[in-house]
């Protein structure tokens, strides 16, 4: 599923729109937040697996600066061209771009001191083979921290929009588009996951965010920066309008003016 879902997010106008009405609203308060928790130095080397857009790695270098360096991977070479063809940021650490899967990471042993994935375990057919990779690539005293949506709190944004989607006959992207529980892992998983992968001080925080959409419009439009964009785009005008309505109704967003969506992480944190 991993490979589909990458490849189904660069389809048409899908980047475009996942940069102006998801990655700022949802994924960059996510990735501050992840990378406030890891705290590189100044000359770490981070690595950030299922890099998608190129979100976090994008944090991260300006976190480690010019003296630290950044490698970010990704199983989809068309995500890679996105995020490798976003400007750098003055004062960012320079970033790698590495095209391999999560449970074969193109790196060697311990080189790096911090590893990170945000919202790609998840989707990973191995999860435990991927953490036994990140672990592989940390040198000793590495420090591994991975965020997935937490099973036991509601899918913020991408759960009302896969039940309004599926009740409008849509069909799927890419395998389990509809299911909830594919998009997040609970908390004695990943647990179990880290341990059985080598990992030691295993930590678990839950955390709730706040997303905040300036306009309806705004929450209404992520939809076209998912994989389901150009599938709902091509249904007739008043269909579009349905799905708004019921997808709105499901927000709790108001008619007109700002939308706030609860999202809530697991983020896990282990020791080499």
């Amino acid at each position: 599923m991993s490979e589909a879902r990458s490849q189904a997010f660069v389809e048409g106008s899908v980047p475009e729109a996942y940069e102006r009405f998801v990655m700022r609203q949802l994924f960059e308060p996510w990735a501050r937040e992840l990378l406030r928790r890891a705290a590189p130095s100044g000359d770490d080397v981070v690595l950030d697996v299922a890099t998608g857009p190129g979100t976090v790695a994008r944090v991260a270098a300006a976190h480690v600066g010019e003296a630290g360096r950044v490698v970010a991977s990704d199983i989809s070479a068309a995500m890679l061209a996105v995020a490798a063809a976003k400007p750098a940021e003055p004062g960012s650490a320079p970033i790698e771009y590495l095209e391999c899967s999560a449970d074969a990471l193109d790196a060697a042993g311990e080189s790096f001191q911090l590893a990170l994935c945000q919202n790609g375990l998840q989707f990973f057919p191995d999860r435990l083979a991927a953490l036994r990779e990140m672990h592989r690539v940390l040198e000793a005293g590495g420090v591994a921290l991975v965020s997935t949506w937490a099973a036991e709190h509601p899918l913020g944004l991408f759960g009302p929009i896969a039940d309004t989607l599926r009740e409008s006959g849509v069909p799927e992207p890419y395998p389990r588009a509809f299911e909830s529980q594919s998009y997040a892992v609970g908390i004695a998983e990943l647990r179990d996951l880290f341990q059985a992968a080598g990992f030691r001080d295993v930590t678990i925080e839950t955390v709730e965010m706040d997303c905040v959409w300036e306009t309806t419009s705004d929450a209404l439009a992520t939809v076209s920066g998912t994989p389901f964009g150009p599938l709902v785009a091509a249904l007739p005008v008043a269909e579009q309008q349905r799905i708004r309505a019921r997808l709105l109704e499901r927000l709790g967003g108001p008619a007109e003016g700002e939308v706030t969506v609860k999202t809530a992480s697991n983020l896990v944190r282990g020791l080499k």
